[in-house]
């Protein structure tokens, strides 16, 4: 099914209010009350489950929705932690989507990979499935990190580690990975005609 110009506005929104979560937060504790901006949180999650679901996307619509029902137990006994739950949570999420393409391949790399190289070698494949594991094992430090700001860190130091420092590694990680690859492929190529 084709998306629409205002669904697709819909998606850019809620994933533009989604990454600057952590700091939208920060500042919003400072004029409302915790409670006011889970009930927040919850909206937005539901806009992204409903979003998933007219994209007919159920699987990303039920792990929206299995967020969401974690994020309200955890604040109906402490509002301010379920807040900052939620980056901990996205990270765990995307670490388990990841991990699951290495069991049913192809793997996520791969499928980033085809939509420039839709030809793409055994070599290919066998770099893009460590790819695969190396953000797995990303995902999963992140979310290690993220719950220990939200267990033992302040407000501060929640919103400067995923509102700035995770996105920085992100980044670190996504633009580090290209000269890699760049000097992986000619090793490989300098051994083939070597052969």
């Amino acid at each position: 099914m084709p998306w629409s110009t205002p669904k697709r506005i819909i998606a850019v929104i809620l994933a533009l209010v989604g990454a600057a979560y952590p700091v939208l937060a920060y500042y919003g504790l400072t004029h409302f009350s915790a409670r006011f901006l889970l009930g927040m949180l919850l909206v937005l999650i539901m806009a992204r489950a409903a979003l998933f679901l007219a994209s007919r996307r159920v699987g990303a619509a039920l792990m929206a929705l299995a967020i969401a029902v974690i994020i309200a137990a955890v604040g109906y006994y402490a509002q301010l932690s379920a807040l900052r739950l939620y980056p901990v949570l996205v990270s765990l999420v995307l670490a388990g989507v990841f991990a699951a393409t290495l069991m049913y391949p192809p793997t996520m790399i791969e499928r980033f990979a085809r939509l420039r190289h839709p030809d793409l070698d055994a070599y290919g494949i066998a770099y893009t499935r460590k790819l695969t594991c190396l953000w797995v094992a990303f995902f999963i430090g992140n979310a290690m990190i993220a719950a220990v700001t939200v267990l033992w860190g302040t407000l501060e130091q929640w919103t400067l580690y995923n509102g700035v420092i995770s996105y920085v590694l992100i980044g670190i990680l996504f633009i580090g990975e290209w000269p890699v690859r760049y000097w992986l492929r000619q090793r490989h190529e300098n051994r083939k005609q070597g052969e």
